[in-house]
């Protein structure tokens, strides 16, 4: 089982670093198995690095106006026309991968709420206890995906 976890966001914007920070805690923890990426947003050719894996993880800041601290979700291939020409959601990175490379990983968003984006390289007390919440939560979704399957004859 391949598996690839994409952080992103602006990590010059504090809490927008949310997704950076749960990818450098999973490369301190030597998280066995999988592969590991940060990227300021998502971009097209992403879809072929995507395309390699099984499961995907895409974990991001939310705005404030967020109605839960962490939104956890299952995300299907959704190709959406966006009025931001640069703007590309999971949705739309796993659409890519399917049409241009026939492959769709399993895909799970992370989006962390978010309560200062001006500048500064930290996270907010509040937020950084919420990305230790999604690391956690990540690795123990890591250790149920990489279970052996038992085949019954």
């Amino acid at each position: 089982m391949k598996t690839l976890i994409i952080g992103y966001g602006n990590r010059n914007r504090r809490d927008d670093g949310a997704g950076w920070y749960v990818v450098e805690r999973l490369q301190a923890l030597a998280v066995p198995n999988v592969d590991l990426v940060t990227a300021h947003q998502l971009e097209v050719d992403m879809a072929e690095t995507v395309s390699r894996y099984d499961t995907v993880f895409f974990v991001d800041a939310a705005i404030p106006e967020t109605p839960h601290a962490v939104v956890r979700v299952a995300v299907r291939p959704n190709f959406q026309s966006h009025s931001v020409a640069h703007y590309l959601t999971p949705a739309d990175v796993l659409a890519l991968s399917s049409s241009l490379y026939g492959a769709e990983p399993h895909g799970f968003l992370f989006s962390i709420r978010g309560m200062d984006f001006n500048f500064g390289e930290t996270l907010t007390p509040a937020v950084q206890t919420l990305a230790e919440e999604v690391v956690r939560e990540i690795r123990q979704m890591l250790a149920l995906l990489q279970q052996p399957v038992a085949v019954h004859a």
